[in-house]
C-alpha cells in the first residue's frame, strides 16, 4: 500500500487552538477572528526566539538524551525522512527527505523514495555534497548500533539497503505500526554517512540539510543559526537568535521591548499583557503533560494501595485549572493527536479524585497515620513548582507529608532513571502513544516507575503488532485502563496549553505540537 500521508486520528473537540490577535497596520481577518498585516513573503532580517535551556549533555544524535537539542537542530539544522504535518487536521506524516513510501502487505518491507535536489551544508569534511540513500543506511544502521536512548525505536529493523541513490528499503523482523511514526522523530534526524563513521565529531561539528546551519554558539547565553543557501525549500529569514532565557519575568520584558521576536508565557500573562493587542499575536495549543511517577521499588509505593491512595488523594482537575488555566485531562495518551485518549468521563471512573477513599485504602495498607517522603521536582517553569506545591496540600490532606526538591531537568532525568526519588514530577513531552506506552516497559530507560509487569510487556508488545489503526486504538484504550486500576505507576495526569507570544513582524507564524524547527523556514519578519 502507497502511503504519502498517515492520517492520525485526533478528537474534534482537542484540535489545536490559534488565537491570535491584531498586528499594527491593518490588513485581513484570519481564521481566529483577528487581523492579520504584513508584507509578502520576502528573505531577510533577523528572528529572535526564546530557548528555555542550554544544551545539558552533547549535541551527538546517537548520545543526547536532551529535549534543547532537539528544539535547537531538529528541523533547523538537520531533515528527517517524515515530518508531521502541523496543518493537517488530522497530523498526518508527510514527506521531508522521504517524497513517497509504500509499506508491504505483511508490515515488514517499507520502501521510501527520496528527494533528489538534496545537499548537505558546506561544511568539512561533508562539504555539501549530494545527499544520497547512503546517508540514510548509514544513519539508522548506526542509530543500532550504538548505545543510543532512543535506538529501541529502530529495534525491529533488521537491515537498512540503498537500491540506488533516491531509494531505500527497510526490512523489519516482525510487523511494527509505529514505524512509520518513528522516522517523523525529533531524535531520528538523518546524519552524513561521514559524521556516522567518525571522519569528525558530530558534538561539536553540525552538518545536516536543513534550512538553517550553525552560525555561533556562545555557552549559557545564545545559540545562533543562519539560513543555508543550498536548502532544497524556502527559507525565508537570514538569521534567527537563540538567546537562553528560562526566567518569566525575563522572556516578558523582552517580548514587549521587542528584544525577543517569540517566546513563551504563562496563559495568564499571555492574556493580560498581549492578547487583544495589536503589536502582538497569541497562540495556544495543546501542548506537553505533566508527569508524575511513583517509584515501585521502594516502601511503601512498593504497595499498590498505596499508590493508588497518592492518585486519589490529588485533585488533578483542580490542579489543572489553578496552575495551567486551560488544560485537557489524560491518562497517558494525548486527546489532540490520538484518538485512543480516554475520555473525561471514563478517567473519573478509573481514577477519581477520591481523599475519602485515598484514607481507607491507606488504613488497609498499614500506613493509616501516613508517612512522610520527597517529590522531586524538575523545573521548567514557575507553573512546575506551583504544581507541585498543589500536591503537597492535597497529599497533606490524607496524612502525608510531602517535601519539595527543586532540580533542573538534567539532574531530573539522572535521578529519575536510577530510580532516585519517591514521587516526581516534571513535564513528558512524548507525542506518539507507542512512545508513551514504551514508558513503561520493564526494559525501558525511561521506566521512571520501574514498573516491572509481564502483562505490560506483553499488552506493549501486542500492540505494535496490530496494523489496523481502529484496532489499535481500542488496544491503546486498554493498556491505559490497566495501567490506572492494576499498576498506578502515576502518569500523565494533566495535558496543559501552551501560550505562544510573537511580535506583529513575525509573518506566517506557527506552532507545532512537536519539536519541528522546520517551521521556522516558513516564516519571513517585515521591518
Amino acid at each position: 500500500m502507497s502511503r504519502k500521508t498517515l492520517p492520525r486520528a485526533a478528537a474534534a473537540a482537542c484540535a489545536v487552538v490559534f488565537v491570535v490577535t491584531g498586528c499594527s497596520g491593518g490588513g485581513e481577518e484570519n481564521s481566529a477572528g483577528g487581523t492579520s498585516a504584513g508584507c509578502d513573503p520576502r528573505q531577510g532580517g533577523t528572528l529572535t526566539v526564546q530557548q528555555p535551556f542550554e544544551l545539558a549533555t552533547t549535541a551527538n544524535f546517537f548520545e543526547s538524551i536532551d529535549p534543547s537539542l532537539m528544539q535547537i537542530m531538529s528541523g533547523t539544522v538537520y531533515s528527517k525522512l517524515l515530518e508531521v504535518d502541523p496543518e493537517a487536521e488530522d497530523f498526518a506524516l508527510t514527506g521531508d527527505l522521504a517524497t513517497d513510501w509504500e509499506v508491504s502487505e505483511d508490515g515488514l518491507t517499507y520502501t521510501f523514495q527520496l528527494r533528489d535536489d538534496v545537499v548537505w551544508q558546506d561544511v568539512a569534511p561533508v562539504s555539501g555534497r549530494p545527499f544520497t540513500a547512503d546517508d540514510v543506511v548509514a544513519t539508522f544502521m548506526g542509530l543500532k548500533a550504538s548505545n543510543a536512548a532512543h535506538k529501541w525505536m529502530v529495534a525491529p529493523v533488521e537491515s537498512v539497503t540503498a537500491e540506488d541513490d533516491t531509494t531505500v528499503v527497510f526490512q523489519l523482523s516482525r510487523p511494527y505500526a509505529p514505524f512509520v511514526e518513528y522516522l517523523a522523530h525529533h531524535f531520528n534526524v538523518i546524519l552524513p554517512r561521514e559524521g556516522v563513521e567518525g571522519a569528525y565529531d558530530m558534538a561539536e561539528t553540525y552538518i545536516g540539510t536543513g534550512p538553517y546551519m550553525v552560525a555561533e554558539h556562545n555557552p549559557d547565553v545564545e545559540w545562533v543559526l543562519e539560513r543555508n543557501p543550498d536548502y532544497f525549500g524556502d527559507a525565508y529569514v537570514d538569521e534567527i537568535r537563540l538567546p537562553i532565557i528560562s526566567d518569566t519575568a525575563a522572556v516578558t520584558a523582552a517580548l514587549r521591548s521587542g528584544r525577543l521576536d517569540i517566546g513563551t508565557v504563562p496563559f495568564d500573562i499571555a492574556e493580560s499583557s498581549f492578547a487583544g493587542s495589536d503589536d502582538f499575536q497569541v497562540v495556544e495549543q495543546p501542548s506537553n503533560q505533566v508527569s508524575f511517577y511513583i517509584n515501585t521499588t521502594k516502601a511503601p509505593f512498593d504497595d499498590v494501595r498505596v499508590r493508588r491512595a497518592i492518585m486519589m488523594a490529588i485533585d488533578w482537575q483542580g490542579m489543572g485549572e489553578s496552575v495551567r488555566g486551560r488544560f485537557n485531562p489524560t491518562s497517558l495518551l494525548r486527546p489532540d493527536v490520538s484518538a485512543a485518549a480516554l475520555t473525561e468521563d471514563e478517567l473519573a471512573e478509573v481514577r477519581p479524585y477520591d481523599p475519602e477513599q485515598a484514607r481507607e485504602l491507606l488504613d488497609e495498607a498499614g500506613v493509616p497515620e501516613g508517612f512522610s517522603l520527597e517529590l522531586l521536582v524538575q523545573q521548567l517553569s514557575e507553573a512546575d513548582v506551583r504544581e507541585a506545591e498543589w500536591m503537597v496540600a492535597d497529599l497533606a490532606d490524607v496524612g502525608i507529608t510531602a517535601e519539595i526538591s527543586i532540580v533542573d531537568p538534567a539532574t531530573g532525568i539522572t535521578r529519575r532513571r536510577a530510580h532516585d526519588f519517591d514521587i516526581t514530577k516534571a513535564v513528558r513531552s512524548v507525542i506518539f502513544p507507542d512512545q508513551t506506552i514504551q514508558d513503561f516497559h520493564s526494559e525501558s530507560i525511561d521506566n521512571y516507575a520501574a514498573v516491572n509487569d509481564p502483562q505490560v510487556d506483553s499488552m506493549i508488545a501486542d500492540s505494535r503488532t496490530i496494523l489496523d489503526q481502529a484496532e489499535r486504538d481500542e488496544a491503546y484504550r486498554a493498556f491505559q485502563r490497566y495501567m490506572e486500576t492494576e499498576v498506578v505507576p502515576g502518569g500523565l495526569p494533566v495535558q496543559y496549553y501552551q501560550s505562544w507570544v510573537a511580535g506583529s513582524r513575525v509573518q506566517n507564524y506557527q506552532q507545532s505540537p512537536i519539536y519541528q524547527g522546520s517551521l521556522y523556514a516558513g516564516m519571513w519578519v517585515c521591518e
